[in-house]
């Protein structure tokens, strides 16, 4: 118990001290993520039923009681967007190609074994990029986002009971820590730009219920809860290059630069996600998963200012701080199986579909979201008789969306986000498991 404690404490060492870049959406909804671990992934993401790994902190608290002994695993995403808007003239920009890492950590053990199990863990839950170049077309980005970024970094503590051989029962807290970063370019009406960067974070909680049922050697069904998460980030706009043309912005704040306190309110969706898991022969595993995320509540993001007067909010064209999203619920499915063509060698595959929450009305280059099926391929291999690693790759098509909306059409000036949105994003994960 003593090992297993230093153990705990150093992976929790590191999950603190781990320093990553921001992530970006590629799942079930605008800046959901959801790859937490290289086997899962490889199955399409289709892991709630099956949850036999220690990866079973995220997806299925309740399956961590199908590990018999201690196990900690370890592992990195590497994530490449690629973005392209098509103006209604025909003129294209490219988003900047960034690149986004970022680590899962998890670590299980049985407290009474057969009965009561523990489990901590860290992953990246949520996370949001977009990095469009400073030089597009005015129209494009004057007033809009042209770089911002949502960081989350989940910490995930979990306990589940074994009720008997057939049903085991799991919940969990969940910590999100976020903090979110919004550059905006502000058109002054005399051919200068203005910069605007909002900077804020928040830590807020949640929590996690899951059920695991065994129906017999081949059938497995597991379900999974999690809560919605509510914030209230707090920071500071900056506000740099103001001059006095026309909007008169260095009068209104009295130099060419300024800061105020900002406020921003976002709720993180809740979830509800069923499994099952099939096992008709000892080579073969069939798993599947549907997914209800409730992004319903999202019918505003809502940003004040605080500190700044009325004037200088309509000088910015911040005057009302709530902006219109009517983000929708959704489902996705995913499917995936595995074949082991030796004891120590495992080949994957798999594929999911997810539904976008955001209408045409509300997309701007912030969030601009649309439907996505997703390839996916992996393979598993036995280094030694504890240790695991794990490798999979995703290939995921975002369908083409052309937009038309008067989301642009506000003061000071005219930002015509009309246009085609295309999407594709290239993404490698690995874990290695120890299982002791």
């Amino acid at each position: 118990m003593l090992s297993l404690r230093i153990i705990i404490v150093a992976v929790c060492a590191l999950i603190m001290n781990f320093s990553y870049q921001k992530a970006f959406a590629s799942d079930n909804g605008v800046i959901k993520l959801e790859v937490p671990d290289a086997e899962a992934v490889g199955m399409g993401e289709a892991f709630t039923g099956d949850a036999d790994r220690p990866s079973a902190v995220y997806y299925n608290p309740a399956g961590i009681t199908q590990m018999v002994s201690a196990a900690v695993s370890a592992g990195i995403t590497f994530l490449q967007p690629q973005i392209e808007y098509k103006s209604p003239t025909g003129s294209t920009i490219e988003m900047i190609r960034d690149d986004y890492i970022f680590p899962h950590i998890y670590v299980t053990t049985p407290v009474i074994k057969d009965k009561f199990y523990i489990g901590v863990g860290e992953n990246s839950d949520f996370g949001a990029g977009n990095d469009w170049a400073a030089n597009s077309p005015i129209g494009f980005t004057s007033n809009y986002m042209v770089k911002d970024s949502i960081e989350n970094k989940d910490y995930m503590l979990v306990a589940a009971y074994k009720l008997n051989d057939q049903w085991s029962f799991g919940a969990g807290a969940i910590d999100d820590d976020s903090k979110v970063e919004d550059y905006k370019l502000i058109n002054q009406l005399d051919g200068n730009l203005a910069n605007a960067l909002l900077k804020a974070n928040d830590n807020a909680w949640g929590f996690n219920l899951a059920a695991l049922f065994t129906l017999n050697n081949q059938n497995q069904f597991g379900l999974s809860y999690k809560s919605p998460i509510h914030h209230t980030y707090s920071g500071t706009l900056y506000l740099q290059n103001l001059d006095n043309g026309p909007l008169g912005l260095q009068s209104a704040f009295g130099g060419t630069s300024a800061s105020t306190k900002a406020v921003q309110k976002f709720t993180l969706p809740q979830s509800v996600t069923l499994g099952y898991s099939l096992k008709p022969t000892s080579k073969w595993k069939i798993n599947f998963d549907l997914e209800w995320t409730d992004w319903s509540n999202t019918k505003n993001e809502i940003t004040s200012f605080p500190n700044a007067t009325p004037g200088q909010l309509t000088l910015l064209g911040l005057d009302d701080p709530t902006q219109p999203r009517d983000w929708t619920s959704v489902w996705s499915e995913s499917f995936g199986a595995e074949y082991a063509i030796t004891d120590k060698f495992r080949i994957r595959g798999g594929y999911s579909h997810h539904q976008s929450p955001i209408p045409k009305a509300t997309i701007d280059t912030q969030f601009f979201d649309s439907d996505s099926n997703s390839y996916t391929a992996g393979i598993g291999y036995n280094i030694t008789k504890n240790i695991t690693i794990d490798i999979a790759y995703v290939a995921d098509f975002y369908v083409t969306r052309n937009v038309v909306n008067t989301v642009g059409n506000a003061f000071p000036i005219s930002a015509n986000l009309n246009g085609k949105y295309k999407e594709f994003v290239n993404l490698g994960t690995a874990t290695l498991t120890y299982k002791y």
